[in-house]
């Protein structure tokens, strides 16, 4: 009875183990999303003013907007731009077209709801050897 008492409690102990780490998402990009993954940045005062000088796209489908505001992003069937973040302690949804031009180093978003339009350029990492 007390071995099996050890056994039970060493398998729930395991399971409780092995479970610990499924409120993580992990979520695998689709290669249209692969695009926007990287640094972007614009000159654009109003695209500053909007949603700043520089977005960062993570691979894991984060987004950092204005250097401090975080959100995650995906990209439905309809190639609209979603954007899921933070407004007043409440989660919000910021849908845009998107285009990518000239080789995916220039991205054009398009905000749904205001109808501005945004210009980022891909920031180019060189590696001198």
């Amino acid at each position: 009875m007390k071995r099996q008492l050890v056994v039970t409690g060493l398998a729930a102990l395991l399971v409780s183990v092995l479970l610990s780490g499924c409120n993580q998402v992990d979520r695998t990009l689709s290669p249209e999303e692969r695009k926007f993954v990287g640094t972007w940045v614009t000159d654009d005062q109003i695209a500053w003013e909007d949603l700043g000088d520089t977005l960062v796209f993570f691979s894991d489908g984060t987004v950092t907007f204005q250097s401090d505001v975080r959100g995650t992003f995906e990209v439905d069937a309809g190639n609209y731009l979603i954007v899921h973040m933070p407004l007043d302690g409440m989660q919000t949804q910021h849908l845009f077209d998107y285009e990518f031009t000239e080789n995916n180093t220039i991205l054009r978003l398009q905000y749904q709801a205001t109808g501005r339009l945004y210009r980022y350029t891909r920031e180019l990492h060189i590696v001198f050897v």
